[in-house]
């Protein structure tokens, strides 16, 4: 492609690299001259298998919104070869980085190391696993940001697999164990080896193994030693050299549970180091400053004390004396009763102690996963959950953190229908943080979301507010604001998805339910008939109602239904508008194709065909057939 060539909505400026399946170029989105990158499968793969991984590679990075992650905007189609549209990231791969200063110090790969885990984290939670992490997939942007990119080989759990059985697939420096055996089931543990290859490398400024060929590099993988990296470069503090040597462990049970764990090791690696040179520091300032001139020292003391204790010996002369005999004794009666004591206390202890954090968060675990919303607040209130938290929650462990991650949610799901309950009952808030969000949700449900957003913010306060019951509260405001984001987000995607189709002639296929209506919709307000494009968001709003992963649709729709509201009035007869909408679009259908323009002619006419092509109306279906006949007559090319 050349510069200045426009690929649907998109125009090219320059090429930013190619590989096997493509080319990846800059380009900017015309409407907003916002960069992004784009990658289009290169023309001449054209098998089957390539075209679905690529396919697939933009199905997972679609799943995929994260800061630490490129973002998704739009996938489709350009003269034949496919291609779709990302972030574009403004500044150098850690693989760049790397060739530029050879190794990085222990406290920045700390930090990068921690965003790449809640890149991970992040993807994992949607079973996706990325198995070809490696340092030209890291992304530094210039704000610092670290960017986890190029999925073109990642495993959607959810997903067949498109790759041959017992294949290996990745770069062989960074691939697993199991990888290298071509294991058919990956977890997330794959992944984090690989990242555990790529901090050593950050660190030592080279990989933990060599190879001269790929079998050999597997061997290594499968059955190598490596040199720990503290070995090779004394300052990486002791706890950094463990965590990494456990990610690089063969067997993916004896790694870290998971990316977050690895995040919080990471934390607490400066913060042992940093504990550990102020204890160094006031040690040193006690050796020096803390004993006078004239003071002895411990080992002058010592040898004194000693000289004095033998000294009072050879003096003293001990009489005999006739002794009780020993169970007379107060000492061994003492002794044998305070044993008696010990054992009952033991027995108590054990029969009333609390359950390991580990076997409370395996039963936590099983509750979560059954979907069971009445066990699980069991195991809130009195539970595994509960326990965990009375005994273990003060602790700053992955388990704890997740178990309070738990808590939230089920604090959260009651909390909501403790609201919708009391609403209907018409009862009083009983604080301005329930009368808040009150307010707010009333105010989603009438689609005005702006001034729901702003009154969710106030609402967000109340998470900052320990030990209170209006907390959850606080937790309900960040889910329905992470909500509305999403709706909009959503608005926009479906937009440029639905201009790029249009401009290459082709229909849009929504990949869900949800986004079928709401394209309808959005269709059926650009020919200017309002009733249907008020029906199609209707209908989502009323299907998706009780679906908290769909929510952000709902908002959307009743958001548009807001809109719309004004542009129709309530007493318009809606077939009588419809037959008006088609008569326009004829009329613009001839005036395109007057004036040469068939290409756009036949789109507006493919449009309407697939609109009405449903309509049981015997008029629309008349006025149908004229559409059906023009586009027929039509060229498919201008002129």
């Amino acid at each position: 492609m050349l510069a200045g060539q426009k690929v649907g909505p998109f125009q090219i400026e320059k090429e930013l690299g190619s590989g096997a399946m493509g080319q990846v170029y800059l380009a900017r989105y015309v409407k907003t001259g916002q960069k992004v990158a784009i990658k289009v499968m290169a023309p001449g793969v054209r098998s089957s298998l390539a075209q679905a991984r690529f396919q697939r590679e933009a199905e997972v990075l679609k799943q995929l919104t994260h800061p630490n992650i490129v973002r998704f905007y739009v996938a489709s189609e350009f003269q034949g070869s496919a291609y779709y549209a990302m972030e574009y990231i403004e500044g150098e791969s850690l693989d760049d980085l790397l060739s530029r200063r050879g190794r990085l110090p222990w406290d920045e790969v700390v930090e990068l190391g921690k965003q790449a885990c809640a890149a991970l984290q992040h993807a994992h939670e949607k079973g996706i696993i990325h198995r070809d992490l490696k340092p030209s997939n890291l992304i530094i942007a210039k704000d610092h940001t670290l960017k986890l990119a190029d999925f073109g080989i990642a495993k959607d759990l959810d997903e067949t697999q498109l790759t041959a059985t017992n294949s290996t697939v990745g770069t062989a420096a960074y691939m697993s164990p199991e990888q290298c055996r071509g294991e058919r089931t990956l977890t997330n543990k794959s992944d984090l080896y690989s990242l555990g290859v790529v901090l050593y490398e950050l660190l030592i400024g080279d990989k933990p193994f060599h190879a001269d060929t790929t079998m050999d590099m597997f061997l290594a993988h499968v059955q190598g030693t490596f040199e720990r990296p503290a070995r090779r470069v004394m300052e990486i503090p002791v706890w950094l050299d463990n965590l990494v040597c456990q990610l690089l462990e063969k067997k993916p049970e004896q790694r870290p549970f998971d990316a977050a764990m690895v995040a919080d090791s990471l934390e607490r690696v400066a913060e042992k180091v940093n504990a550990q040179s102020s204890a160094g520091v006031d040690a040193a300032r006690a050796r020096v400053g803390g004993r006078g001139a004239d003071e002895t020292t411990p080992d002058q003391d010592d040898r004194q004390a000693a000289r004095t204790l033998l000294g009072a010996t050879k003096k003293k002369k001990r009489r005999a004396r006739k002794k009780k005999p020993a169970y007379e004794q107060v000492w061994v009666q003492a002794f044998g009763l305070i044993a008696m004591l010990a054992s009952i206390g033991f027995f108590v202890f054990e029969q009333f102690k609390p359950a390991s954090a580990e076997t409370l968060f395996a039963q936590a675990q099983r509750i979560m996963d059954s979907g069971d919303f009445d066990a699980k607040l069991q195991a809130r209130k009195s539970g595994p959950i509960e326990q965990f938290l009375h005994s273990y929650g003060n602790t700053d462990t992955p388990l704890a953190k997740q178990m309070k991650q738990w808590a939230d949610e089920i604090d959260v799901t009651q909390r909501e229908r403790t609201l919708a309950n009391r609403k209907h009952a018409g009862m009083a808030p009983e604080s301005d943080f329930e009368n808040g969000a009150q307010k707010a949700l009333a105010l989603e449900e009438a689609g005005d979301l702006v001034r729901a957003k702003d009154i969710w913010f106030d609402v967000l306060k109340a998470k900052d507010v320990p030990d209170s019951s209006d907390r959850s509260l606080g937790l309900i405001a960040e889910k329905h604001l992470q909500d509305i984001h999403l709706a909009d987000d959503h608005d926009s995607q479906l937009q440029i998805e639905l201009q790029t189709a249009r401009n290459l002639g082709k229909p849009y296929t929504p990949p869900a339910e949800a986004e079928r209506l709401a394209s309808e919709a959005l269709r059926f307000e650009k020919v200017g008939d309002i009733g249907l494009a008020c029906a199609r968001w209707q209908e989502l709003a009323q299907r998706n109602d009780k679906s908290l992963a769909n929510r952000p649709w709902v908002l959307l729709a009743r958001s548009k239904l807001r809109e719309l509201a004004n542009k129709q009035p309530a007493d318009t007869d809606e077939k009588a508008a419809r037959i008006e909408v088609l008569e326009r679009a004829y009329a613009e259908v001839n005036r395109q194709a007057s004036e040469g323009r068939n290409v756009a002619a036949r789109t507006i006419c493919q449009d309407i065909l697939d609109l009405y092509s449903q309509s049981t109306d015997l008029d629309v279906k008349g006025r149908l057939a004229n559409f059906q006949t023009k586009m027929k007559a039509l060229p498919e090319k201008d002129g």
